[in-house]
């Protein structure tokens, strides 16, 4: 088993839609309709419709997993989204100097 019951995955996946929708009105989301019609069909006993006893936890387990791995990449993107730095400006930010560029060699 994956270590969560049906209600539990449910509840979580509830709570993932709630930070992607800014709207309040999640149970008319066609999404969210989809889901809660799933896990009512499956209530009585999963087995019935699935292949596996475990596969609409499965199955919601996975939904769980790609719904939040998405806010997290989200989140990340939105915080290190910065342009690239200039070869100075990472040299200074570690304590290098870089040499001074001249245009006359004195060797020659």
């Amino acid at each position: 088993m994956f270590g969560k019951t049906s209600l539990a995955l449910l509840r979580s996946l509830t709570r993932e839609f709630r930070h992607v929708t800014s709207d309040s009105k999640l149970l008319e989301r066609p999404l969210m309709r989809l889901i809660l019609s799933e896990y009512r069909s499956n209530q009585v006993t999963p087995a019935q419709y699935c292949r596996g006893p475990d596969e609409m936890l499965w199955v919601a387990d996975t939904y769980l997993q790609y719904i939040r791995s998405q806010r997290i990449c989200r989140e990340l993107n939105n915080k290190h989204q910065r342009r690239e730095k200039t070869v100075q400006e990472t040299a200074d930010m570690i304590g290098f100097r870089l040499p001074s560029s001249t245009t006359n060699d004195k060797d020659n």
